[in-house]
């Protein structure tokens, strides 16, 4: 069992990569199907740094494209997985980034073109 569940973990780091490749190459869709697959396997094992960095792209994704709701959702998510587990969590230099971009998006001002 632990050997499937570490899979899975690397799997959902996979994906996430995957999403930041396609995003790179503009290819939205195929980076949004990874980003919710990172998300859904990330969260079934509790692996929180992925779910972070994931939900926190996948927002930022859904902010560009206009979709301010549903990207609201997914930083929250975000934020507040690591709220809930900063304590538990050693190496936050990797998130602190993100989460400060998640952050600045949940408080930018919103202007319609």
């Amino acid at each position: 069992m632990q050997h499937t569940n570490e899979q899975i973990i690397q799997q959902a780091n996979t994906e996430f990569l995957k999403a930041l490749r396609y995003l790179d190459y503009g290819k939205v869709k195929q980076g949004e199907a990874c980003l919710k697959q990172a998300t859904h396997l990330a969260n079934l094992l509790n692996d929180h740094i992925t779910f972070i960095r994931a939900a926190i792209c996948y927002g930022e994704l859904l902010w560009h494209a206009e979709k301010y709701d549903t990207s609201d959702h997914w930083l929250q998510l975000a934020l507040d997985r690591l709220t809930a587990v900063q304590q538990d969590i050693n190496d936050l230099l990797d998130v602190d980034v993100d989460v400060h971009r998640a952050r600045s998006l949940l408080n930018h001002q919103r202007h319609p073109l």
